[in-house]
């Protein structure tokens, strides 16, 4: 593997460090709770959902994180503000320390919940995700009001999705944006940009979303993640050729190298981060995760730099 020559970016979020050279720091996973179709919710828009189911996926993801050393992080989804308000609660009265991201696919519905984790006191473990080109100015302004200091920073180029195309987002604001995303960041408070590729589907330019995490660190030097499954639930030859199989068991058999495969590619290359998907996916995730961090650790240390983190794979499972 490699190490880069820009200085890389180290953020703590709540003792969650993302960013480093390549095999420094664990990476940190991201599991996604509460998402379109999660069969733990019954009523999306109120936010109800089954509690005791909620809290053993949860805790199942925290007892994995202790055994690899790979750190934590929950995110969670809501579509409306009573959704995502119930959800949250829930989260930091079973879970005091782990930072969560507050996702939704409707602004208003974030920009509420930053509002939300500042009104209550946590918006110092709040991710917001995330700043990108379709940001609206009154979601701008609720992030600016909270107290808020990290996000995830969309590199999605509707016109250009090239290694190219990504950075003009980011630095620029490409075609169409006055401004770059990284500068919208910064004048909304944010602190602590974490970087998301933009994972798009196979032939689509998922290429390109793995060379822009090298690209992205190695020009900026700042932590680079992504939902890097995507580009396998959404590939549509699998889909058809999973059909062919009978069962459940046996669709997902096929399946799942695919979608963990995705991450491990994105994390060879210097992905600080996964957006690992659906929470289900914990046991799947964090063996293999473990797995590659173990050979950054080791490359790490060839190229003369340090494994930073007392519960670094490298240290906890070899």
């Amino acid at each position: 593997m490699f190490k880069f020559d820009k200085k890389q970016e180290v953020f703590d979020i709540c003792g969650v460090k993302f960013g480093g050279q390549p095999g420094e720091y664990p990476t940190v996973l991201v599991g996604t709770m509460f998402y379109n179709r999660h069969k733990i919710v019954t009523d999306e828009d109120k936010g109800i959902f089954d509690v005791e189911a909620a809290n053993k996926l949860w805790q199942s993801m925290v007892e994995m994180g202790e055994i690899t050393g790979n750190p934590i992080v929950n995110q969670i989804v809501g579509e409306t503000p009573e959704a995502i308000k119930n959800y949250i609660d829930w989260f930091v009265e079973i879970d005091d320390k782990s930072p969560f991201l507050i996702d939704s696919s409707a602004g208003d519905v974030r920009a509420v919940a930053a509002e939300y984790v500042t009104e209550i006191g946590v918006a110092d473990r709040a991710i917001y995700n995330s700043i990108n080109a379709s940001v609206h100015e009154s979601e701008m302004e609720a992030i600016m009001n909270s107290d808020i200091n990290a996000s995830i920073v969309l590199a999605f180029n509707a016109t250009d999705p090239s290694v190219k195309g990504k950075l003009e987002i980011l630095e620029t604001g490409g075609t169409g944006q006055e401004k770059g995303m990284i500068e919208i960041a910064k004048e909304c408070g944010i602190t602590k940009p974490l970087i998301d590729v933009a994972a798009t589907p196979l032939g689509s330019g998922s290429g390109a979303a793995i060379r822009s995490v090298i690209a992205i660190k190695g020009h900026l030097g700042l932590p680079v993640g992504g939902g890097f499954h995507n580009m396998a639930s959404a590939w549509d030859w699998m889909k058809a050729y999973k059909k062919k199989y009978e069962t459940k068991e046996e669709r997902q058999a096929i399946y799942m190298p695919t979608d963990i495969g995705t991450n491990l590619v994105a994390q060879i290359v210097g992905s600080n981060y996964l957006l690992f998907g659906p929470i289900e996916n914990t046991d799947k995730i964090f063996p293999a995760t473990a797995m590659v961090d173990i050979m950054l650790g080791e490359t790490a240390e060839e190229l003369g730099l340090e494994v930073m983190d007392e519960n670094h794979p490298l240290k906890k499972l070899v």
